[in-house]
């Protein structure tokens, strides 16, 4: 077939930009399985008189632990097609794999009922409190965009670092608004290539839907394994429910990708 050392690394190199994860960057990098402090109270001054007791404060924190996760999926090829098949089926099934997974990554990402269970994370959007639309005129986004910022900003939060995540069709949407004059309404808002709306980068995928989300990765705690396991056999039984496939006895061929990976939000505001 071909060397899983060089199959693992392509697959790696494709998925990462693929994923809206692999396009953001300032990410808590932190292991799996380990303790992680988190700040969960802040300290307190005030204006103290001359010869005056000063006030006694102190930081709480918690703690976080960040288990093992992952994405995991097989896909069973036949010895005849991968065989005799133009193009390769290997690289057909490959890419395919990069994008199932990208998408599976960003929709668990962002969706607001995904709640945190033992082999998996919670959305960063669960248990947020989203901000209503109020239409799509420019006015309406311009009014919209500025009640998430100061949502944002009102949790003592810095903008610095963060990003726009939206569908490619909601971009391409306020690409195309238009002021009295006819220009551009949102400068920054191309039809494609790099974006930025009100001077924070934009990332576009169809996964997220119709929300446009406001999100800071120093806010997230990262568990990634940073790689892609690619396992491959023709000697296995494979159980799909009630049906069970023997990859020796039918000529069959089996490809595993797998890729650990767990995240948690820190802090939430707005979405």
């Amino acid at each position: 077939l071909v060397d899983e050392a060089n199959l693992t690394s392509e697959f790696v190199e494709l998925l990462r930009p693929a994923t809206v994860m692999g396009q953001m960057s300032g990410f808590r990098s932190v292991p799996f399985n380990v303790k992680v402090p988190t700040q969960v109270g802040a300290t307190a001054v005030t204006w103290v008189g001359e010869a005056a007791e000063k006030p006694t404060t102190e930081m709480k924190f918690g703690q976080t632990t960040l288990g093992f996760a992952k994405v995991a999926g097989i896909v069973v090829l036949s010895q005849e097609l991968m065989r005799f098949s133009s193009p390769a089926a290997d690289v057909l099934v490959r890419d395919d794999m990069v994008k199932t997974v990208s998408q599976f990554l960003d929709q668990q990402f962002v969706d607001p009922t995904k709640a945190e269970a033992p082999e998996s994370p919670a959305s960063i959007l669960y248990g947020v409190a989203p901000i209503a639309s109020t239409g799509t005129t420019a006015a309406a986004y311009d009014a919209d965009l500025g009640k998430m910022v100061a949502e944002f900003v009102s949790t003592n939060q810095s903008l610095q670092g963060a990003y726009w995540l939206m569908s490619e069709t909601r971009a391409i949407q306020l690409s195309l608004l238009r002021d009295a004059l006819g220009n551009t309404y949102f400068q920054g808002m191309g039809l494609a290539g790099t974006r930025n709306l009100l001077g924070l980068p934009v990332i576009a995928s169809e996964a997220i839907g119709d929300k446009i989300i406001l999100v800071k990765p120093g806010n997230i705690l990262l568990a990634d394994d940073g790689g892609v396991d690619i396992a491959y056999s023709d000697q296995a039984t494979i159980k799909n429910g009630a049906y069970t496939l023997s990859l020796f006895q039918q000529n069959l061929f089996g490809i595993r990708a797998e890729r650990y990976i767990r995240w948690k939000a820190a802090r939430k505001a707005a979405s």
